[in-house]
């Protein structure tokens, strides 16, 4: 059973697919997947979302409680870089789940960030910085299709954010917390994830866009960045490793070196 379990896993940590889908991936019987899934819903090891499985919430959990995974992969050390150089709690990559949907797939944090993980939870779009940076290169390609209308913006300000390359806001009580993001595209512009950084607006400053949003597009504008995340969509990657850091150990660090 723990051998099919894992299989389930090696389908699943490259993206949504349904019981039947996994069946044909695995050998496994149809019957043994729902079984299976069933039980590992249960546990917290994988969620549904429309008939669809993925990693669930434990998953993110178990990571978060080894203390942080070393950063072995460059693309990780770009981001405990960014969040050192500016002081942000949290540096995270986000992709789209579903029409409605987005999902953290990496994050480092501050070990002190008063923030709490979201690494491999589902969040619904909302208005917001990755919501709009997500919205914002969606319509620059194809009317915004693939992505919820359900939080519209207006037209003059997806072509501002076009022109600017990143978008910035603020949350948290009173405000305090401020939001920069940018996107990750791949060769031919078409956004594969955003990169967002948050932390007090007294560290980021009032202007967060203007003092870090330059910074955020040249990590997310790096080859390695770029390529973890074609990974994660489960897209060809020309000359990557054909083994990747694990979907299981997407948490790089909590630790602020130095």
């Amino acid at each position: 059973m723990l051998e099919k379990a894992a299989a389930i896993f090696d389908v699943i940590e490259r993206g949504a697919a349904s019981p039947a889908e996994i069946a044909e991936a695995t050998g496994i019987s149809r019957g043994t997947v729902f079984r299976l899934v069933a039980a590992m819903a249960r546990l917290g090891l994988v969620a549904h979302e429309g008939g669809r499985v993925t990693l669930g919430p434990r998953i993110a959990q178990l990571a978060a409680a080894g203390d942080g995974v070393p950063a072995a992969n460059a693309w990780a050390d770009r981001l405990v870089a960014l969040r050192d150089e500016t002081g942000a709690f949290a540096v995270r990559l986000h992709q789209l789940h579903s029409p409605a949907t987005r999902v953290c797939i990496a994050e480092v944090l501050d070990l002190h960030a008063p923030q709490r993980s979201l690494l491999g939870r589902l969040a619904p779009l909302r208005a917001d910085p990755v919501t709009l940076t997500f919205l914002t290169w969606q319509s620059s390609r194809s009317g915004g299709a693939g992505v919820s209308a359900a939080v519209p913006y207006r037209a003059d300000t997806l072509a501002r954010t076009r022109r600017r390359g990143w978008v910035q806001g603020f949350g948290g009580r009173d405000n305090c917390v401020a939001i920069v993001a940018a996107p990750v595209l791949d060769r031919r512009k078409r956004v594969v994830a955003v990169l967002e950084l948050s932390g007090p607006v007294a560290v980021l400053t009032d202007t967060p866009g203007r003092t870090h949003g330059e910074s955020l597009i040249a990590v997310a504008s790096e080859s390695d960045v770029i390529s973890e995340c074609l990974y994660r969509k489960g897209a060809a990657v020309p000359g990557a490793p054909a083994q990747r850091v694990s979907s299981l150990h997407l948490l790089t660090t909590t630790r602020r070196t130095g």
